[in-house]
């Protein structure tokens, strides 16, 4: 009986293990082939929008990079009504697919010098494929490890998820910088910004390869094996969780706004307005980020001892006060100085995306929990994440002060610590329980 019984807890565990590894590696995928294009903004820009203005050529690449992030809303409404009527594991597949068909496109896209204004549209348009992939693949992964890991592992085992996607911004860093550095630039600007893209190729088959060995979340199997499956995800998530949509778009606000200025933005500020080489400011940046990323289980550690609203809020307060200071030590100090003003700053990101990936699918029941992550958060994105650079460059262009982008990062601090107040749990790890009682329409039950 005991070996049986160890028998069952061991398959148990390499069941979530695998589970924890598939939703971690597609997340590197998405955020991989959705980086790079930020990372050759810069490279990218005269290409695809030549003219004697380079900010303006600029704020147009990064135009187009916040395009994508317009889909992300009809992506996750798509996805959720996938994950959450047909299976997590589904939903997981066909994004992280989709995604990587958009990649390919970006790699063979022609440039404005051979294909005139359909250049800059091609571009835009498959930029918007990996918007609407990208729509899904943060909610299923988020979702599918809440409902897969055991209740007091649900920080750490949602550390993973934002370790992927912090991994896939590095591993983006790396192979652009890989490939700057090994090209000249006029390399660089004819043929080199393709490769980064097509080297995507080989993380998209590993991913499909694991995902398609995981079996779908029990929750979701025994919600399908009653018929007790929504109808209509979307409809029902708005008729009755909409205070948990408006909560995960608060929080949603400030982790993305302090997650895509260290991870897109900083970058670019370092060689514009500090006046760094390149190739040294992309090294630099994948150092910091690879950094953070090895920071998220640790934070995961902290989020099942001492709850996700106190590390949330740690985070929060860090990066609002720390921004102003930081800005102003990265230009004119040395890049070592710089730098090591970018890494105290990022150190609020695992705080902050650790904290809330358990705490967002927390908030809804799981028949429509994929559904209401998906919807709040991509809509949060597209307010400050995809947008955060641009925001920067323009604050930065009309003020004319380098520091601008502080303000924008310490008001949406300020949001998401306004929406963490009105967000009351009293669970282990400070993360809700999934209520045994949940009806087809009731929201879940909170412990006040």
């Amino acid at each position: 009986m005991a070996t049986h019984t160890s028998s069952t807890s061991r398959t148990l565990e390499q069941t979530r293990r695998r589970g924890v590894l598939a939703a971690a590696v597609g997340t590197i995928v998405e955020y991989y082939d959705l980086t790079v294009y930020a990372y050759l903004a810069v490279v990218v820009s005269p290409l695809f929008f030549p003219g004697n203005d380079p900010t303006a050529a600029l704020l147009a690449s990064l135009a187009v990079f916040a395009s994508a992030y317009l889909m992300r809303p009809i992506g996750g409404i798509f996805f959720g009504r996938l994950g959450d009527r047909h299976g997590r594991k589904r939903a997981l597949l066909v994004s992280v697919l989709l995604m990587g068909v958009g990649s390919l496109l970006m790699a063979c896209l022609p440039t404005y010098a051979s294909a005139g204004i359909a250049a800059p549209i091609l571009l835009v348009l498959a930029r918007l494929v990996q918007g609407f992939s990208a729509g899904g693949e943060l909610g299923g992964a988020l979702t599918y490890v809440y409902e897969t890991v055991g209740e007091k592992r649900k920080g750490l085992g949602a550390s993973f998820v934002a370790l992927g996607s912090n991994g896939g911004f590095a591993l983006a860093a790396i192979a652009v910088g890989t490939v700057s550095a090994l090209t000249t630039e006029p390399q660089m600007t004819s043929w080199g910004w393709r490769i980064p893209f097509l080297l995507g190729v080989p993380l998209l088959l590993f991913c499909l390869w694991t995902r398609t060995r995981i079996e779908d979340t029990a929750q979701f199997e025994n919600a399908a094996a009653t018929d007790d499956l929504a109808k209509s995800p979307f409809t029902e998530l708005i008729r009755t969780h909409p205070k948990q949509v408006l909560q995960v778009f608060g929080l949603g606000v400030a982790q993305n706004a302090t997650g895509y200025m260290v991870l897109t933005y900083i970058g670019i500020h370092l060689v514009r307005q500090g006046g760094f080489d390149r190739t040294a400011v992309t090294w630099t940046t994948a150092l910091i980020i690879v950094l953070i990323a090895l920071l998220m289980p640790v934070a995961g550690l902290l989020v099942d001892r001492f709850g996700s609203v106190p590390v949330a809020a740690a985070g929060l307060i860090g990066s609002g006060i720390l921004a102003y200071p930081a800005m102003s030590l990265m230009g004119g100090h040395g890049l070592v100085v710089a730098g090591v003003a970018f890494f105290v700053f990022a150190l609020g990101t695992p705080l902050i995306q650790v904290a809330t990936a358990p705490l967002f699918p927390s908030l809804f029941n799981s028949r429509v929990r994929l559904s209401g992550v998906a919807l709040g958060f991509n809509l949060a994105t597209i307010a400050t994440g995809g947008t955060a650079a641009y925001i920067a460059t323009w604050l930065i262009d009309r003020t004319g002060s380098s520091l601008s982008p502080a303000y924008f990062l310490a008001g949406s601090c300020l949001i998401g610590l306004l929406t963490l107040f009105s967000i009351r749990t009293a669970t282990y790890g400070g993360v809700r329980r999934e209520s045994a009682s949940h009806t087809k329409t009731a929201a879940p039950q909170t412990v006040r």
